[in-house]
């Protein structure tokens, strides 16, 4: 009886099934590293608007590896995990790694081509994308939760960019709160979902003409 309730825990599955969070793990590790290593790290692999424009185009992706603080690391990796674990078993391994990989992408370029910043890190606001996107592509699963997973989610992205609602966490992570990024995160699920909705689209109207043909 008490094999059954631990079996019943997030963490069994996670030790029972590690391939199915490997992108999580990567995360997990290589921004422990990351941190680990600062400030050195964040020197290279931080998102630097002038570094960016200069040709050190990888920063937009490693900017989501670096945190300014052990709080804001710990902030960040919990949220991954608990929305990895809750979209786990409706979403794959692949689906869930390539929406947050977007998310990372997107994000950061977006704030390169629109926002008037110096430096920016963290992974708060793919994690945005990544809580929208999986609401978005499991919507058939759970309707009602989903659509209370993005309403509720799209009202905080309204309410943070017109009130100070971040001022706590600011403290506690000893940097400023771009609430830009998490909106940005958000649009970049949006397009991932379209993008994977035509995708489908067109797949299933090739498998359906080709058996057509046969």
């Amino acid at each position: 009886m008490l094999l059954n309730k631990i079996k019943q825990l997030p963490i069994y599955d996670i030790i029972e099934n590690p391939k199915e969070y490997r992108f999580a793990i990567a995360v997990t590790f290589t921004t422990l590293l990351v941190m680990i290593f600062e400030p050195a790290s964040a020197d290279w692999l931080r998102y630097q608007s002038n570094e960016v424009s200069s040709g050190q185009w990888w920063r937009i992706f490693t900017a989501n590896l670096c945190h300014s603080n052990w709080n804001h690391w710990m902030l960040n990796i919990a949220g991954l995990w608990l929305m990895d674990l809750f979209y786990r078993p409706v979403l794959s391994q692949k689906l869930r790694a390539s929406l947050l990989l977007i998310c990372m992408l997107l994000n950061v370029l977006m704030l390169h081509l629109w926002m008037d910043i110096h430096w920016y890190v963290g992974l708060s606001g793919a994690l945005h994308g990544y809580l929208i996107g999986g609401a978005l592509l499991s919507w058939n699963k759970a309707k009602w939760l989903n659509f209370a997973i993005i309403l509720v989610t799209t009202a905080k992205l309204i309410v943070e960019s017109n009130w100070q609602i971040n001022l706590a966490t600011e403290e506690l992570i000893g940097a400023n709160v771009l609430e830009e990024a998490h909106s940005f995160g958000a649009v970049s699920a949006v397009i991932f979902w379209l993008g994977y909705l035509i995708i489908a689209r067109v797949t299933a109207k090739n498998t359906k003409s080709l058996f057509r043909f046969n």
